[in-house]
């Protein structure tokens, strides 16, 4: 099973892919912009992780290849991990 996977498509976003024993996951982080700072009193900076998921795939969104090569059904979930508060 390859462990890695470029797409052009992707080169410009906050995105990358992970393969890991649970499988394919996409990963997608959304950044802060200076709007963000007004709004949020607990960010500090342009550009912090404001929070980041994680989503089960089998292909590629951007170009449709096939990363899991498992009969096995991918059954749907996702974690959101949520960085613009302190908890």
């Amino acid at each position: 099973m390859k462990n890695n996977h470029k797409c052009e498509s992707m080169f410009l976003a906050q995105a990358w892919f992970e393969n890991n024993e649970r499988g394919w996951i996409l990963n997608i982080n959304r950044t802060a912009t200076e709007e963000d700072l007004e709004d949020n009193h607990h960010l500090e900076e342009v550009g912090q992780t404001i929070c980041q998921i994680a989503v089960n795939i089998k292909f590629c969104p951007y170009c449709g290849c096939q990363l899991n090569t498992s009969k096995d059904d991918v059954v749907p979930k996702f974690i959101l991990y949520d960085f613009s508060t302190w908890r």
